[in-house]
């Protein structure tokens, strides 16, 4: 009676980032640096990353890392922080899958000073 209920408690998702935050440090301004997310489709399923959204104008996003991921394939979203903003860095990046119950927030922090 309970064997179901335990397979599907462990049923894989979708996206499993190694971790889902990052921490700069302290930046010097004028000098741009990245923060590499990796993870791996551990799901049954092609999964196809969407939409990859910054908020805010110091936050590049490498675009390509938007495509579809077969099962157990891996992959990475590389984010470049724009040091001319200078002051606490204290964003949030969402990532967009095609599966609804995978929507993912990777967080950055970290200061930029002069």
């Amino acid at each position: 009676m309970f064997m179901p209920l335990l397979f599907f408690s462990q049923e894989n998702i979708g996206l499993s980032f190694k971790t889902t935050s990052h921490d700069f440090g302290i930046i010097n301004s004028k000098s741009n640096t990245k923060a590499t997310f990796n993870f791996t489709n551990t799901s049954e399923s092609i999964i196809e990353i969407l939409k990859v959204h910054g908020e805010n104008r110091c936050i590049v996003i490498d675009s390509l890392s938007v495509k579809s991921y077969a099962p157990n394939e891996k992959g990475a979203i590389t984010i470049t922080y724009d040091s001319d903003c200078k002051g606490p860095i204290r964003k949030t990046v969402s990532v967009f899958t095609s599966n609804k119950n995978n929507t993912i927030s990777l967080k950055l922090i970290g200061k930029v000073v002069d």
